[in-house]
């Protein structure tokens, strides 16, 4: 079944689903058998320009900190203590950020979109979860099928608004951008991009797998999952406030020795804190083991300086900037700095954020070769149904 003929029969049936069951509240809907179902998503679109030392060029994309997806979530009680669930969600990005590629091809050196290049011009239907649980107020929340694993997050916990335009401590957008050599009359692209000398080591990510997650304890919370390719990862999650103070971390630990040829594990660890008046910091450090003796270990880390602040009634407008260096991800000696800004205006009575973002991405591999540094603006909004 192709991806039109999907979609369309997706449209029927969630049209004939409500036309079927009565409306309970916005957004909600009741089978009639005791369980709720909402629907919700988002659409997050935006205009990238980049330039890539040597060429320049813009095109409408999918932005990659946050793709434009819909979820399908069913919940019921079963008593007061215990409660089921479902979640579907699909994400559906159209000519998404992180495949946007310049191309020299044109006979007049003129940079172009390499729409097939990454996947660049296509549209992308991927499935981010299915899955089921049964959540107990007292014994925890245990989840099968595609989700979260119990590490993924883990590498990004921060409390600055701003997250669709900067201060991630990751490439999301970028990472199909062609590095090139430094050399005044040729410039050449090399065989590699941004993104493969980036990963911020983010757990395993949506799984298939078994996943538990203990109750919340003075803050603390604790999570482990079982991999369906063999891998296992455990977590430690923590939110509080100290006085005008908010504060969030997250680490985890994910083996992934039975399942790669490449990797035996990793460890990542972040935290942010934001102080009442708006003013927030985040960071983060993670390393990666490889099983060659002659590999150096992966590491990954960065800073962040964020401010949300109240300048207008519509909602938060949120600054933020990042500092993140990775090393070795592809090769030794190998590193990747990079550079983010943004700003976020927040309309917060109909769910939607403008932005604007800024990165700079530097490269070298402690060789007699020189490389261009890149750079790419994304303006756009998100906005959620």
């Amino acid at each position: 079944m192709n991806i039109k003929t999907t979609l369309k029969t997706s449209v029927a049936a969630a049209a004939l689903f409500a036309v079927a069951v009565p409306s309970v509240e916005a957004g909600t809907v009741s089978n009639g058998n005791g369980n709720s179902v909402t629907l919700s998503g988002q659409v997050n679109k935006a205009l990238m320009y980049v330039d890539d030392g040597k060429s320049t060029g813009s095109a409408i994309v999918d932005n990659d900190n946050s793709g434009s997806r819909f979820r399908i979530l069913g919940s019921g009680k079963v008593n007061e203590a215990l409660s089921v669930g479902t979640a579907l969600e699909v994400e559906f990005q159209d000519n998404a950020g992180n495949n946007f590629a310049l191309d020299d091809s044109n006979s007049n050196g003129a940079a172009t979109t390499a729409n097939n290049d990454a996947g660049f011009g296509q549209t992308n239907f991927n499935q981010r979860r299915m899955e089921a649980y049964f959540n107990h107020k007292q014994f925890g929340k245990l989840s099968i099928g595609q989700g979260p694993t119990a590490s993924d997050g883990t590498a990004e916990v921060s409390l600055s608004g701003a997250g669709m335009a900067a201060g991630g401590g990751f490439m999301f957008n970028g990472g199909a951008i062609k590095i090139r050599t430094s050399n005044q009359t040729e410039n050449t692209f090399t065989a590699a991009t941004f993104g493969d000398k980036t990963s911020n080591l983010d757990g395993a990510s949506r799984s298939d797998r078994i996943r538990y997650d203990t109750p919340t304890f003075a803050g603390f919370q604790v999570s482990g999952s079982a991999i369906s390719d063999g891998r296992g990862d455990v977590a430690l999650r923590y939110s509080g406030k100290f006085g005008g103070v908010a504060v969030k971390a997250a680490a985890s630990y994910l083996n992934s020795s039975s399942a790669s040829t490449t990797n035996d594990d990793q460890y990542v660890i972040s935290a942010a804190a934001e102080h009442d008046s708006g003013l927030n910091i985040r960071g983060q450090y993670g390393k990666a083991d490889f099983k060659a003796n002659a590999r150096d270990d992966q590491s990954t880390w960065s800073v962040g300086l964020g401010y949300d602040a109240s300048l207008t009634s519509l909602g938060a407008t949120s600054f933020a900037a990042s500092y993140t260096v990775d090393e070795n991800v592809a090769a030794n000696d190998e590193e990747l700095t990079f550079y983010d800004f943004g700003v976020v205006q927040h309309i917060s009575d109909v769910g939607t954020e403008v932005y604007l973002g800024v990165t700079f991405a530097e490269f070298d591999d402690n060789t007699a070769t020189s490389y261009e540094d890149a750079m790419w603006v994304l303006a756009g909004t998100r906005i959620k149904f």
